[in-house]
């Protein structure tokens, strides 16, 4: 792959960051990859999601390797502008430079008659039912998955598990001058949420420590009034697996509130090249989520600090080496199998990009 090609990895990118893709809304910018950048001979598969929501696959009829990445994008839309060798925008790094990357890389491998392909899915940033969908329908001949996150074109070795939950409480609404006359949910949601963040889980040898993070509470309708309803949504990443924390959080929610689990992974050891000596991060990714396409692997351009922040950006010099290291990554997997790779879970760094 000479520079050219990778450069036009970087004018790819600003065109997909342009296109609006918040999750739910990823029509247009699939659209746009299946007909802008799909290699001559290459089959658009759709993978149906839910109404009006599908994946895409771009392949030659086998594709032994697969390049995988999402499309949406967390709200709200950012348009694109430039600043030297940054692109600024939504999704600039998570995960569209992925995509305009691989997409480069796919592009140069179709010329070579490389049994590659291209899975861009929905869903990933709210439930990841993308991912789910992908998984009840591998490609048959796929044999290594190479996924894209922001990881500054380093090799990943494990992530974290997930959990996210939503807790509800119901109370009777009322005059809040008169309490004997209605009942506050929101005393039991505080006393849960109290009580969540009191718990202490095992620190894992290998993933580390499991955090929390409550990301929203919604509750009641005005000062005076007793609040009928309180909610909160939460989401763990667990060091453990997913049973061991749910196994601590049940007891302290019954009586108080109703929990409902909205998206669970387990932690996950990815595939690095031999040689190649890859850290744990903290983030969650489909790649867990997807074990029938195959061995996964996980690297991309960006960094997970810039991601979902007002100011999110990538620097285009790393889009650009990130799609030649896809484009040799894949003629190394195609060329020697499992040999390219170290043995699994070899090569474990304990270390934590970002805990």
């Amino acid at each position: 792959m000479d520079a050219q090609s990778s450069g036009r990895a970087a004018e790819l990118l600003e065109r997909l960051v342009a296109i609006e893709s918040v999750t739910g809304g990823e029509a247009a910018v699939l659209e746009f990859v299946a007909e802008r950048c799909r290699p001559g001979g290459f089959t658009a598969s759709w993978i149906e999601v839910s109404p009006g929501r599908r994946n895409l696959f771009l392949h030659g009829g086998r594709a032994e390797v697969v390049l995988t990445t999402h499309a949406d994008t967390v709200p709200p839309f950012i348009a694109p502008r430039r600043e030297g060798r940054l692109l600024y925008g939504r999704g600039a790094c998570d995960a569209k430079a992925s995509l305009a990357s691989m997409a480069g890389a796919v592009e140069a491998l179709a010329s070579e008659g490389a049994p590659v392909g291209l899975l861009v899915l929905v869903g990933e940033e709210r439930g990841s039912d993308g991912a789910l969908a992908a998984n009840r329908e591998p490609h048959p001949h796929a044999r290594f998955l190479v996924g894209g996150e922001p990881t500054g074109n380093a090799y990943v070795s494990g992530c974290k598990g997930a959990l996210r939950f939503s807790v509800s409480a119901r109370g009777i609404a009322g005059h809040s001058s008169q309490e004997e006359g209605g009942r506050s949910a929101v005393p039991q949601l505080l006393d849960f949420l109290s009580d969540l963040r009191s718990l202490r889980f095992r620190e894992d040898p290998v993933f580390g420590k499991t955090g929390l993070n409550i990301g929203v509470l919604e509750a009641g309708t005005a000062a005076n009034v007793l609040a009928e309803s309180a909610r909160a949504d939460i989401l763990v990443r667990t060091g453990v697996p997913v049973d061991e924390v749910l196994e601590a959080i049940l007891p302290i929610a019954r009586g108080k509130v109703e929990l409902e689990v909205a998206y669970r992974s387990e932690p996950a050891r990815f595939r690095c090249p031999r040689g190649v000596r890859g850290e744990i991060v903290a983030y969650a990714c489909d790649l867990p989520l997807l074990p029938a396409w195959g061995e996964p692997i996980l690297v991309g351009p960006g960094s997970i600090l810039d991601a979902h922040t007002a100011g999110e950006k990538v620097d285009l010099t790393q889009v650009e080496e990130a799609a030649i290291l896809y484009a040799e990554l894949t003629r190394g997997l195609l060329a020697r199998g499992e040999e390219y790779l170290a043995p699994r879970g070899a090569f474990m760094e304990h270390s934590r990009r970002h805990p």
